[in-house]
């Protein structure tokens, strides 16, 4: 017997416990299914850093694409700006160019009046005086070829002659727009054609020129308009309908007077003449 409980006593120690080894310390994620399965997602845990990682990149990149996308934006508004003030430089250049050059065929149609004038005076001074005077005139004179010259190149734009007729005013009382209607006639040599520019003043009265209505709008010079270019303009060979409009008008009728002006491409004014206006009332075509 007590070789047995001997024997006993040695199988159980030699048979103890194993100890429990000790593993990292790790997780898991484990889904139940209905029917009592488990799904292990042990793979998970190795796409969560990857997945981490990438979404602080697209955070970084995002940002970093709104800082140029706003940086970009206010770039282009301050060349969007610097753009509009090149133009309005641009157009007041113009303007001021335009001018200008009325400016200065005024003087020279003034200067050339100025020099018809004088020169008959010149001439019979010069017949009355004595011999040597005479020679000095005919020292004087320019050659024959460079008057022809002068000739020619004056010639197309002193023989350009126009009128103006069939003459409207339209006012639409339920619309409040007034019409100008008239008709610019080439009555020129030949029928030389025609090109240049058109302006129609109404006026109230001569003085007050705050309160004339000019088509279409430029400033004006000695009541003329002072940019010609402005003009509608017009090529005919025989004529052509001119129409011009203006809206919201409360109160037409308060015009009396009108007066037509007529440029040439070059600035020459070839026409300007005035006419009693007689306002007629219509029905707008708007339907």
């Amino acid at each position: 017997m007590e070789n047995l409980s001997r024997n006993l006593e040695k199988v159980v120690k030699a048979h103890t416990s194993p100890k429990p080894s000790k593993r990292a310390g790790s997780w898991s994620i484990l889904f139940l299914g209905d029917h009592g399965q488990i799904i292990s997602l042990g793979r998970l845990k190795r796409l969560v850093i990857p997945l981490a990682l990438m979404l602080v990149i697209a955070t970084v990149s995002f940002a970093w694409l709104l800082i140029v996308f706003k940086s970009s934006r206010e770039d282009n508004k301050n060349l969007s700006d610097a753009l509009d003030l090149s133009r309005q430089k641009v157009m007041s250049l113009r303007d001021e160019k335009e001018l200008l050059m009325v400016r200065l065929v005024m003087a020279e149609s003034r200067i050339k009046n100025s020099a018809d004038d004088i020169s008959p005076d010149t001439d019979s001074s010069v017949e009355t005086g004595a011999d040597s005077k005479a020679i000095d005139k005919t020292a004087s004179l320019p050659d024959e070829k460079q008057v022809e010259e002068k000739t020619a190149f004056a010639r197309p734009e002193k023989f350009q002659k126009t009128a103006v007729e069939d003459f409207i005013v339209l006012f639409e009382p339920d619309t409040a727009v007034l019409k100008v209607q008239l008709k610019i006639v080439n009555t020129s040599q030949n029928a030389q054609p025609v090109s240049g520019h058109a302006f129609v003043i109404l006026k109230q009265s001569e003085a007050a020129q705050n309160s004339w209505l000019i088509f279409p709008s430029v400033p004006l010079v000695s009541g003329k308009p002072a940019m010609f270019k402005k003009g509608q303009y017009f090529s005919i060979v025989r004529f052509k309908t001119v129409k011009f409009k203006a809206r919201n008008e409360t109160n037409p009728k308060r015009f009396k007077n009108a007066t037509v002006f007529v440029f040439a491409k070059t600035g020459k004014l070839l026409l300007e003449k005035s006419f009693p206006i007689e306002i007629t009332e219509t029905v707008s075509d708007q339907t």
